[in-house]
């Protein structure tokens, strides 16, 4: 199906901070924010003290001078699941009912407690029988719900609710439409470098194929570095924030080889699930891009492309306007990217 560019607001909110973005029709960005929550306030999709997010959306929304309306909403988190499966040809109402079936084995309580949306990826060849490739995703209604109720108590009204991994799918398939030079073929890997875990997704020829939590996080980093530095957190912060610890010599070199290790092992479990796709899909992995706080690491950008042995690019890179001019805020959109994406939608 094409993307469309809309002419809306879109809300991101993350483990340490929100994210509102207004785009135009044209896909320009009007008006934005990134604004830092309270610790504790969000935990995965669980919102943990509602009071708290509300008075920081709305606090969000009159810095970035947003009028009360509607919104898209785009959500992150490890209690989204998503799954392939290969089901027959059937029609819409068998179709559902197999998905639903299917589903049951994956969910912790009754389906009808959860959303569950689905699409048609392609259709595929199965012992000689033509079958359906469909691609699940399930959220637990109380949580969706419980972001619509918060968000209207801030003056937003959710219209369309998105996850991370399906708004990056139609960034990617967007760009390939409008961009003949970016190569949506094969593999593509998006990693989100975040307060409390990495995930990478990996899209196949702009398909959404495979998503992993890697449990190496920017708030561990930065505990790592107060560790074997002997500073405070605030300061371990800055110092993970302006100090080249991958590519440059550092004095401490015991700090310097921890930051390194940590890196290196993020490294290699991203090395594994690529091996995992290429088992997979037959095909390989192109390209990388960064997102979230954690991109913004000097020299993580060369340290992990020269690592991977592939092009690394911050995920501004994904922005139209990024490839044909240089008036972007590269480093600036590595936070926006889930919530500019969230503003495209499939007719």
């Amino acid at each position: 199906m094409p993307v469309k560019q809309m002419a809306t607001v879109a809300v991101d909110i993350g483990h340490s901070s929100l994210k509102l973005i207004q785009t135009g029709a044209d896909g320009r960005i009007q008006k934005f924010v990134v604004h830092r929550i309270p610790e504790g306030c969000v935990d995965d999709l669980n919102i943990v003290s509602e009071d708290a997010l509300i008075k920081s959306l709305k606090t969000a929304r009159q810095k970035a001078r947003l009028n009360p309306g509607k919104c898209f909403l785009v959500l992150s988190g490890t209690d989204i699941l998503i799954r392939h499966f290969t089901l027959p040809i059937l029609s819409e109402d068998e179709l559902y009912q197999n998905i639903l079936n299917e589903m049951t084995g994956y969910l912790p309580v009754d389906p009808e407690k959860y959303y569950i949306d689905y699409k048609i990826v392609e259709k595929v060849k199965e012992d000689n029988a033509e079958m359906y490739n469909v691609l699940v995703t399930t959220v637990h209604k109380r949580a969706v719900n419980r972001y619509r109720s918060v968000l209207g108590r801030a003056g937003f009204r959710v219209s369309v609710v998105d996850t991370g991994e399906n708004a990056r799918e139609k960034l990617l398939k967007h760009l390939a439409a409008h961009d003949k030079s970016f190569n949506i073929c094969g593999g593509i890997c998006i990693l989100d470098l975040g307060t409390k875990f990495t995930r990478a997704s990996i899209y196949h020829n702009g398909n959404f194929f495979i998503s992993n939590v890697i449990k190496k996080s920017g708030q561990l980093l930065t505990e790592v570095i107060a560790r074997n530095s002997g500073k405070d957190i605030l300061s371990s912060e800055t110092m993970k924030r302006e100090i080249d610890f991958l590519n440059q010599p550092h004095p401490n070199a015991e700090l310097k080889s921890a930051v390194t290790y940590e890196i290196d092992s993020l490294l290699y479990e991203i090395a594994r699930l690529f091996d995992y796709y290429r088992n997979r899909a037959k095909s390989a992995v192109h390209t990388v891009f960064l997102s979230g706080g954690g991109a913004l690491m000097p020299g993580l950008v060369e340290y992990v492309g020269r690592h991977l042995g592939l092009p690394v690019y911050l995920s501004s890179m994904l922005l139209p306007a990024a490839r044909s001019n240089n008036t972007v805020d590269h480093r600036g959109f590595t936070l926006l990217l889930n919530a500019y994406a969230a503003t495209l939608r499939e007719d």
